[in-house]
């Protein structure tokens, strides 16, 4: 080539260059575009997927089956206390099944003492929505007894929970102590004037179980009961709930760690969940204290008598005889129907609000003062002639005494979950327990 030419490029060339430059630019970050999309997609699905896994095991835990003024209710503790009771529900038909064989049952559901609690279990067990509303209501409960023992001021130290702990195992570390004398001996008042002026018999110490009571039904039929060859197989070995027998030291702590093995293995509860529930039950006691102070160990009760016919027109003649001045007891003797008291003046007895009359014959009584006799009553047994002989307050032995602070307590706790702030989350629903199972053959 002649030195002095100069080798230039065709501007053509030149522009084919640039373009074909840009062009790969452009297709390079296009690349990476989609590559980095395919990566966020891959990443979404694999989080997706693994939220998935994690919200069914590991997440699911922490989810709330309910609120209690903010406080929230964990499903794990929900799943664990549910499968606690149906632990506490098995033990309990177990053993009324034992006895029911002692009593020489061929078939325990029939038997006459124990034939009507298991299949009362039976039917609860039956239906895990039952239990888990009765397990979520208690929870709740339990939350309000903890908030409502803060406000108080009450709290709970370790050495306390672990001596209460002790307790329900039935270990004592100072000896098992010696029950309390009641609170108030128990005892009959005087009659005043105008009992006296009114009654011609003695009363009777406590309510009669006339004709007229009701025995509430206990039991509920399920719609498929095990036949007579039934007999509970060995399950879990579940201990939830101590016995009372005394022993050392060394025995409860055996005891209480078995306890906790037996608790991990059939309901997922911890040691500290185990130990969360007793420093409730605690604090429960001392609220109770607390709030039912100022109760007193006497109760308003009434003594009455009654008169039980089959027509109201013979009700009537009753009364106008009465009126006329026939003697009451007689009268009963002659027409009351109720053989259980009709020799007697037709006696009840003392007896308070609790007593189970029939609703007709218990709102009349109620109503009357005293030396009052009532207009003819009609329940399902008849007509009814009432005659109030007393309505006073009466000493109260330590069993009533401890059930009138409990039912009052009870009345208390009601008003105060009416007052606060409750949610509860329909999650529970679809996440109650049925296991462990009733083992039948």
């Amino acid at each position: 080539m002649p030195r002095n030419c100069v080798n230039i490029m065709p501007k053509n060339q030149n522009v084919f260059n640039k373009r074909h430059v840009a062009h790969a630019e452009v297709v390079r970050r296009q690349s990476l575009a989609i590559q980095y999309v395919a990566i966020a997609i891959i990443v979404v699905v694999v989080g997706l997927v693994a939220y998935g896994i994690l919200s069914t095991t590991v997440f699911l835990q922490y989810r709330s089956v309910a609120s209690v003024n903010g406080d929230k209710i964990g499903l794990r503790e929900f799943e664990g206390r549910v499968r606690l009771q149906r632990i506490q529900l098995i033990n309990n038909f177990t053993q009324y099944y034992q006895f029911a064989q002692m009593f020489g049952a061929e078939d325990p559901f029939t038997e006459p003492n124990f034939g009507g609690f298991l299949q009362q279990i039976y039917t609860q067990l039956q239906q895990p929505q039952v239990v888990g509303e009765e397990v979520l209501n208690a929870l709740i409960d339990e939350r309000l007894i903890r908030q409502e023992a803060k406000k108080l001021g009450i709290e709970s130290n370790t050495e306390e929970v672990d001596r209460f702990i002790q307790q329900q195992f039935g270990f004592y570390a100072n000896g098992t102590p010696t029950p309390a004398p009641s609170t108030t001996p128990f005892t009959m008042p005087a009659l005043n004037p105008t009992q006296l002026a009114l009654v011609t018999v003695t009363p009777t110490p406590g309510p009669a179980t006339a004709t007229i009571t009701v025995t509430p039904d206990l039991t509920s039929t399920p719609t498929s009961i095990p036949t007579a060859t039934a007999a509970p197989t060995e399950g879990p070995e579940p201990t939830p709930l101590p016995s009372a027998t005394p022993y050392t030291l060394e025995g409860f702590q055996t005891s209480y760690g078995e306890t906790l093995t037996n608790l991990q293995e059939n309901t997922k509860l911890s040691a500290e969940d185990y130990r969360y529930f007793f420093e409730t039950l605690y604090l429960r006691e001392k609220l109770v204290e607390a709030v039912t102070k100022d109760v007193e160990p006497f109760e308003a009760q009434i003594w009455a008598q009654h008169i039980l016919v089959d027509s109201e027109e013979l009700a009537k003649e009753i009364l106008v005889r009465f009126a006329d001045g026939e003697d009451w007891s007689q009268l009963a003797a002659q027409y009351s129907t109720d053989t259980s008291n009709a020799q007697n003046g037709g006696d009840l007895g003392w007896f308070n609000s609790d007593v189970s009359f029939v609703p007709e014959f218990k709102d009349a009584v109620f109503a009357l003062q005293q030396a009052e006799i009532s207009a003819p009553v009609q329940t399902e047994f008849g007509w009814h002639i009432i005659r109030v002989l007393g309505r006073e307050p009466r000493p109260i032995d330590e069993q009533r005494f401890q059930e009138l602070k409990e039912k009052t307590f009870t009345a208390w706790l009601e008003e105060v979950r009416a007052g606060a702030d409750i949610q509860t989350f329909d999650i529970w629903m679809e996440y109650v327990p049925t296991d462990p199972e009733l083992p039948i053959q």
